[in-house]
């Protein structure tokens, strides 16, 4: 099987096409899987057209042939709807928004490499994955803002209340308020049952990954993210008033729990900004991204769109903290102001 390949967008993305029409994605995964995984390492993603899949057992066996196993969705942040062991749908936010910029599931203590995206029916318009280079993005940043934050990590803060974002049911997958504790304590994050149907979690973690191949540093984190500063001003406004900074359903801090100055997010969300590309999947495309190296989001569209997404490779956070070799910061973790 020949495969076609070049560089896009600067570089950030490997094009990779087929050499005969109707190649069938799984046969690529077998004969060229190490190819392909490479080609993503070096660039930060690769883009595949022209290949050939219909069901979720040829998804499953192409991410077997380039990285390995799927993963679970774990821990999670957003609502997802499972269609396979190991694929689910992308992020199920409505499609008017944007997803903003950011590196999946990087709050967790062991974090994906590689994501899969497979299109199966591109938006008639609009839908474009964003992509960001967080190697060059975190070169760009001003020293003293990524020192701070390389060196100290930062706080995230999580509150889970009936009828507002993720129930923690859905979040930890279960109902069973002992598993969550246990998961707690075996993931660093400190858990706080403020009333019989409210947890509030926080977290402390780095901000900065060095990759285990490359030895490149990033940017890596949902500092920004989960800031209450992203959300749409008047959404962040009505749930600051109404909740506080401590009680909104995430938000960030210094990791001594002060609050990081609205100046400083705004100036982390143009970086962001400043870096991202847009990737637009079309019908039977697949979006393979380095996790590690680039942050992905999503710009709004108009529907229909089916677009797949599958994680893999999970690695932790000691692995990417070659000198302290540590998953998380050192240090307590702060407890609410007031």
């Amino acid at each position: 099987m020949d495969l076609v390949t070049g560089p896009r967008h600067g570089g950030l993305v490997l094009g990779i096409e087929a050499g005969s029409p109707g190649a069938a994605l799984t046969e690529v995964g077998a004969r060229h899987g190490e190819r392909i995984r490479e080609g993503v390492i070096e660039h930060g993603a690769a883009l595949l057209s022209g290949f050939s899949w219909a069901d979720w057992p040829e998804l499953d066996a192409f991410v077997n042939s380039v990285v390995g196993r799927p993963l679970d969705y774990t821990e999670r942040s957003s609502p997802r709807t499972e269609l396979h062991p190991g694929v689910f749908t992308a992020t199920d936010h409505p499609p008017t928004e944007e997803i903003f910029l950011h590196t999946e599931q990087s709050y967790n203590l062991n974090v994906p490499r590689h994501l899969f995206f497979f299109c199966r029916r591109g938006a008639p318009e609009g839908g474009a994955n964003t992509l960001a280079d967080c190697r060059a993005l975190y070169d760009a940043l001003p020293r003293t803002i990524a020192d701070r934050f390389d060196e100290e990590g930062y706080l995230l803060v999580r509150n889970f209340l009936p009828g507002l974002g993720l129930s923690w049911q859905d979040a930890f997958g279960t109902k069973d308020r002992a598993e969550v504790q246990a998961y707690c304590d075996a993931n660093a994050i400190e858990a706080e049952w403020v009333d019989e149907d409210h947890l509030r979690t926080r977290q402390r973690r780095w901000a900065v990954a060095t990759h285990p191949v490359t030895g490149r540093r990033s940017w890596f984190n949902h500092m920004t993210f989960f800031h209450a500063r992203t959300l749409r001003p008047e959404v962040g406004e009505f749930l600051l008033e109404e909740y506080g900074p401590w009680g909104m359903p995430t938000n960030t801090f210094h990791a001594d729990g002060s609050q990081i100055p609205d100046e400083v997010v705004a100036g982390l969300q143009q970086a962001y900004r400043d870096h991202a590309i847009e990737v637009t999947a079309r019908t039977g495309e697949v979006l393979i991204v380095d996790n590690l190296a680039v942050a992905h989001g999503r710009l709004p569209f108009v529907p229909p769109r089916e677009l797949f997404v599958s994680m893999s490779d999970a690695l932790p956070w000691s692995a990417l903290r070659p000198v302290e070799r540590t998953s998380a910061p050192a240090g307590g973790v702060a407890a609410p102001a007031g």
